[in-house]
């Protein structure tokens, strides 16, 4: 028999990519830290929403710098809704000046935030679902017929 012939290379086609693994990565990253969804990082990167899921398929590290990013503004609100669910206390510093502008008078005062019932149902239904959504599985047993329907309706007292 004849040597098996390898199959052609198919060629990408298409124009080339504007990927810089040297400088889109870390470019990403920066900018998802900022708390940037991925269609404002596609906008200032310069390229369509549809090229960055591209980028993200196509390239491990880009999607893996996207991902990073994010985690820095994600843990910062998980922070503050935790905090916010079960209240805090702050520290106001309120400064009296005169008319020639000379501090007369710092008073400071502790103040505190009540636990947020809002922000505890988010947290709950977030990390314990199975517990804490709002639709509720239940599940009938029995069988309830037409019979059963009419012969309900003839007795009802409302219905006479």
């Amino acid at each position: 028999m004849a040597g098996k012939k390898k199959p052609a290379q198919k060629h990408p086609g298409g124009r080339p990519t504007k990927y810089d693994p040297s400088v889109h990565p870390a470019l990403a990253e920066s900018l998802a830290r900022e708390g940037l969804t991925n269609t404002e990082i596609a906008e200032a990167l310069g390229i369509d929403r549809a090229t960055l899921h591209n980028w993200q398929n196509a390239h491990k590290e880009f999607f893996d710098s996207v991902k990073s990013g994010k985690e820095t503004p994600d843990d910062n609100v998980e922070k503050s809704l935790y905090r916010r669910a079960l209240g805090y206390e702050y520290t106001e510093v309120k400064i009296t000046k005169n008319e020639d502008g000379v501090i007369v008078k710092t008073e400071t005062t502790v103040k505190q935030v009540a636990p947020d019932v809002g922000a505890q149902c988010m947290w709950l239904k977030n990390r314990r679902p199975q517990d804490w959504r709002d639709k509720q599985e239940i599940e009938h047993s029995g069988s309830v017929s037409w019979v059963d329907l009419v012969k309900h309706a003839e007795t009802d007292p409302e219905k006479q």
